[in-house]
């Protein structure tokens, strides 16, 4: 059986709906002690973040700010976006339930791999019943943030058959670079297309996904370089 490894914010989940709002809430407590300087950020500013761990995000985004200040702010990102969630702000790309239903009927083994906080992936599954579709449901919090790529060297101890890595972001064509694996970089996501070079196949949309998917099925491939 074919194991598809999916990326869930920009592959699945359109998370600037909530991460755009969360991340500006966090600014401003930090404008309000005097950490930064007022401003408003727009979404295509805060996409650049999405899909990092919280580390590598305010490491990169302000390295100079205290260890105590940036775990206080991202963990109101994340009690923030979780509120949104809650409050039924979250949004899958359209066409994804219908995606990932089908990719399941044709008997792919469906596994998810997010560089998020177990109580992120939590209420998203549970928002949005993702057990229907996936067998396992993995995020970086429970590995300790190890890189992605080292945890699907775990995981496919776990799951006999060729792996498919599917994703936005450079850290999931690492995955695939780094275990010889298919990757297909969706397009529609938030990584640039220089991320997505080194994918094997390529999706302007969450249906071209199962496009893809078949495809590689087709052609009976283990691997690709």
């Amino acid at each position: 059986m074919v194991n598809l490894l999916f990326d869930y914010d920009g592959t699945l989940h359109d998370s600037l709906q909530i991460y755009a709002p969360a991340f500006q809430a966090a600014y401003d407590r930090l404008t309000e002690l005097g950490c930064a300087e007022p401003r408003r950020w727009s979404a295509d500013e805060v996409r650049q973040w999405i899909g990092l761990t919280p580390e590598d995000m305010w490491d990169r985004f302000m390295p100079d700010l205290p260890t105590e200040e940036k775990r206080a702010s991202g963990a109101l990102i994340g009690s923030r976006m979780l509120e949104l969630i809650q409050g039924g702000r979250a949004r899958l790309y359209p066409d994804v339930p219908e995606v990932l239903t089908a990719l399941k009927q044709r008997d792919f083994r469906l596994l998810l791999l997010s560089n998020c906080p177990v109580s992120y992936l939590e209420a998203h599954a549970k928002y949005f019943q993702l057990d229907r579709y996936f067998q396992g449901l993995y995020c970086g919090e429970a590995f300790g943030y190890r890189p992605k790529y080292e945890i699907c060297r775990e995981l496919q101890t776990w799951y006999d058959g060729p792996f498919l890595v599917i994703g936005d972001r450079r850290q999931d064509m690492e995955i695939a670079r780094r275990n010889g694996l298919g990757a297909i970089g969706c397009l529609y996501g938030y990584g640039s297309p220089e991320e997505l070079a080194e994918a094997d196949f390529l999706a302007a949309s969450p249906k071209e996904i199962l496009t893809a998917a078949e495809e590689f099925l087709r052609s009976g491939a283990t691997s690709c370089s």
